[in-house]
């Protein structure tokens, strides 16, 4: 898979340690913390590096390809955007965007490229997603790019039961 992938507005491109600081930032929003499965609040101090450490071992290992969403005219990072739990056959998307770059369509922009080129690169039947039921926007960026609803699941979540929506796109949808 590409290490990096450009869109009109976008630079999808691997996390450097010098991300660190703006991702405890903009993932340390309560909000966006709120509607995310995985990211805590508050952010430990060290944790994005140990993050951000990780992704190159994940993707020599084609088991998850990692990428920040960067605006292309000035570099400045919105949030992150991945493809996770990779195995032959399919793989999860994920992502989060800091506060300030919600309802501006990067998420949506982000996942088309995406998609495109891990359907075009790797050899994925399905992408699956989910979200937490109480997460309408990332519902509503999932259907725009086309996944599908199949079922919804109540789990544990950061110590707590939340309903788990599950989405699914195959390679052969329109």
């Amino acid at each position: 898979m590409e290490k990096t992938i450009f869109t009109d507005r976008l630079h999808l491109r691997a996390f450097t340690l010098e991300d660190a600081q703006q991702v405890k930032t903009l993932a340390g929003e309560e909000q966006v913390a709120r509607l995310t499965e995985n990211i805590p609040h508050p952010y430990p101090d060290g944790l994005a590096e140990k993050w951000i450490s990780s992704h190159e071992d994940l993707r020599e290992n084609d088991s998850a390809f990692v990428y920040a969403i960067t605006l292309k005219s000035s570099g400045e990072l919105l949030g992150a955007i991945g493809l996770n739990n990779a195995s032959h056959t399919n793989a999860e998307l994920g992502y989060w965007l800091g506060l300030p770059y919600w309802g501006q369509g990067y998420c949506t922009e982000a996942g088309q490229a995406l998609i495109q080129h891990a359907f075009g690169q790797l050899p994925f039947n399905q992408i699956k997603a989910r979200t937490l039921t109480k997460n309408k926007k990332s519902e509503q960026v999932l259907f725009r790019l086309g996944f599908r609803s199949t079922s919804e699941i109540l789990e544990k979540v950061k110590g707590e039961l939340d309903t788990i929506k599950y989405f699914v796109i195959d390679r052969t949808q329109p």
